[in-house]
């Protein structure tokens, strides 16, 4: 009875655990949620490591051109994505698990100066060059703010804690990491003005019906701990 059993289990998880969750990353890397070679580390590939623990389904992250992603689902490539459902790929093809946590793009100041509006902001920013950002704050540039462009994250701290601009406008997550990762204490430069904030979703290609399934019962009860897992994440290679 019990081979009987067994065999009928067997079965029964073969439709899920025979599929393969393909998340589509960005091929820059995206600190400190994935990056690596192959997308390797990471908070988001923890969760996914754990989802893959506990439900036998195998996953894997495909680095891709972000412009490229709507080409590479329609082609099987991959099959989900971490995004915000207005800005997934074949939005209307997708079913969207989550949120699994929020996105933040905070404004940090230089110690000693505290702006409670967009109002407040003067002097010099550092921004991340061909990067769309808030009506609120673009408003502000050119009149108020004299921008300073950087082409990465790393730069764009850089050029902040050398004191070359007054504010900067990062992820709150990326900020405390690499921070983190340079022993500086981000809590002085911390400041509650938020310039964006988006919820952060698992996109799957709605004919992944078991996949859906799995994750939609792996996360019902799994929360993100972004603050357990901060300080274990390796050093990126660049």
């Amino acid at each position: 009875m019990r081979a009987v059993l067994f065999i009928i289990m067997a079965f029964w998880f073969l439709p899920v655990s025979s599929q393969t969750l393909k998340i589509m990353g960005s091929d820059e890397s995206f600190l400190p949620f994935y990056y690596g070679n192959d997308l390797s580390e990471g908070i988001l590939v923890e969760v996914i490591n754990e989802f893959t623990k506990q439900t036998g389904i195998a996953a894997d992250f495909v680095p891709m051109a972000r412009k490229r992603q709507a080409w590479a689902m329609e082609r099987g490539l991959a099959n989900a994505v971490f995004a915000n459902p207005l800005w997934m790929p074949l939005p209307d093809q997708m079913h969207a698990v989550g949120p699994l946590l929020t996105w933040r793009d905070r404004v940090f100041a230089q110690p000693g100066r505290r702006p409670d509006s967009f109002d407040d902001l003067k002097g010099g920013i550092c921004l991340r060059r061909w990067f769309v950002y808030s009506d609120g704050l673009e408003g502000r540039i050119g009149s108020h703010l004299v921008r300073h462009d950087g082409y990465n994250a790393q730069q764009m701290l850089q050029m902040f804690l050398r004191k070359r601009c007054d504010y900067i406008v990062m992820n709150e997550t990326e900020f405390r990491f690499l921070a983190q990762l340079g022993d500086v204490d981000p809590e002085p430069y911390s400041t509650e003005l938020i310039d964006a904030e988006w919820p952060v979703y698992l996109g799957i290609l709605e004919n992944e019906t078991a996949l859906i399934e799995a994750a939609e019962a792996f996360f019902s009860t799994y929360t993100i701990d972004v603050e357990a897992m901060l300080p274990r994440l390796p050093r990126p290679d660049r």
